[in-house]
């Protein structure tokens, strides 16, 4: 049949005229079942973007869990949350000191070979820019919560807006376990010439309104489990501070700390 032909039945088609042409026949494509490797293989041809796409954010995401995982499998979390203008401008720059003088003082409590506190720098001062400021509120409302970390670095208005105004009944009485501690005022320690502050470089310019305080657990404690065992070490790590005992560990270059040589106790790490 000629081209013309064809032009003509195609016409018809369009047109409705006929149903079905006999002259022109539309070839059916044979479709090929694949198995085994032949078809993993035409898989990855068709998707292979898509599962470079999955494996890529796959990696990210784990990276992150792994991140937050080994964060949290520190020997112990302080949280340092202060209100007054003065004092927050003032510890600003003490997290790396502090957490230097905790580790001196904090056992190896996951019997990682090394000793890490992760202090976290709470500010919660007046600040003229409203989201900084939501952004710490809500950063510190999330991390009590959370529970991992019961030892807290205060000062009294801070103290006031965790509690709201509720005063001290949330907090451990530190008093009735070192009636003798002179830096101990109910359930303050006062950081204030004592040999934590010395540790930390603090001893001149520490506030006079600086303290540390430990959060006490109760039935209704969120994530109860996680808060006890974080309050346990804040009591051996603040025991420890309030006895100016030293925890016996040698880091990764090293350097011994604590107590070593027949109980022999020392405030500066030795080779």
């Amino acid at each position: 049949m000629s081209y013309q032909d064809d032009k003509r039945e195609l016409l018809k088609l369009k047109q409705g005229l006929i149903e079905e042409s006999e002259t022109i026949r539309e070839e059916k494509r044979e479709e090929v079942e694949l198995h085994g490797m032949a078809k993993v293989s035409n898989f990855f041809y068709h998707y292979k973007w898509h599962v470079v796409a999955a494996v890529f954010f796959a990696a990210v995401i784990g990276f992150f869990i792994y991140d937050i995982v080994k964060k949290e499998a520190g020997d112990m979390r302080v949280l340092v949350l202060t209100k007054s203008t003065e004092v927050a401008q003032n510890v600003m720059y003490k997290t790396k000191d502090f957490e230097l003088a905790f580790e001196k003082y904090c056992p190896d409590f996951d019997d990682s070979g090394y000793v890490h506190v992760d202090v976290y720098n709470i500010d919660l001062s007046e600040n003229v820019n409203p989201e900084y400021m939501r952004a710490q509120t809500t950063k510190a409302m999330g991390e009590i919560s959370f529970g991992e970390a019961q030892l807290y670095i205060m000062d009294s208005e801070g103290l006031d807006s965790v509690t709201d105004g509720g005063g001290t009944a949330g907090f451990v009485n530190l008093e009735e376990l070192y009636p003798d501690c002179e830096q101990v005022d109910g359930v303050f320690y006062h950081l204030k010439d004592s040999d934590f502050a010395y540790l930390s470089g603090y001893i001149e310019a520490c506030p006079e309104d600086l303290f540390m305080v430990i959060r006490r657990t109760t039935e209704t404690t969120a994530n109860r489990e996680r808060a006890e065992k974080a309050q346990e070490r804040a009591l051996t790590v603040l025991d420890n501070i309030i006895n100016n005992k030293l925890d016996g560990w040698e880091d990764d270059d090293g350097r011994v700390y604590g107590i070593y040589d027949e109980g022999e106790t020392v405030l500066e790490p030795t080779i």
